[in-house]
């Protein structure tokens, strides 16, 4: 399933970036493709789209790590952002807390002990029934749009814990841990 919805996407998804930067695929000096971690099927996806414009323009390839890529991503909106910083990656697949110290220098201070969130998107997704062309995630995405952002009020920002098993009913399980506040503002 994971694997079509990149398929579906691939081509326009690497076009509408083109044009974001207002470049086409021969203004380019390179090309960076996600390598991992993450589903192999998905990952050979993009691979073979990066291998193809990298190949018709004799262009080097520069493998990505999926999770540093989004670690990183945060610097790139918050330009005040310096290291060190700690980042909750929450991706598909792969949840971790790391204490990015530097550019390559990372600890990872936990990470999940059974299924991430993405694959608990999938599984509530199927429970209630919802559209899952693309998986669980932007399923539940449009669901909550429906909803009403302010009908619960917390007391202080909070971190949140996933809880989720192989089970529906651990799947859905969130626990609100206030033991470590955050920023305002994060």
């Amino acid at each position: 399933m994971a694997e079509e919805a990149h398929l579906q996407v691939i081509d326009r998804v690497v076009q509408e970036a083109l044009d974001n930067a207002n470049l086409s695929e021969r203004d380019l000096s390179a090309v960076a493709v996600t390598i991992g971690p993450g589903l192999s099927l998905c990952l050979r996806v993009g691979v073979r789209k990066a291998r193809k414009i990298a190949g018709t323009f004799s262009l080097p390839i520069i493998g990505v790590h999926h999770m540093e890529a989004h670690a990183l991503v945060a610097r790139l909106t918050e330009q005040e952002l310096q290291f060190p910083f700690m980042a909750l990656l929450i991706s598909g697949g792969h949840n971790v807390l790391i204490l990015a110290r530097d550019l390559g220098h990372y600890v990872q201070l936990g990470t999940t002990i059974d299924d991430a969130i993405g694959e608990a998107y999938d599984k509530i997704a199927k429970w209630l029934g919802l559209d899952l062309r693309r998986s669980g995630g932007p399923a539940i995405e449009e669901l909550a749009r429906e909803g009403d952002a302010k009908s619960i009020k917390f007391s202080q920002k909070t971190i949140f814990t996933i809880h989720a098993a192989n089970t529906l009913t651990s799947v859905a399980k969130v626990e609100v841990s206030s033991f470590c506040p955050v920023a305002e503002g994060i």
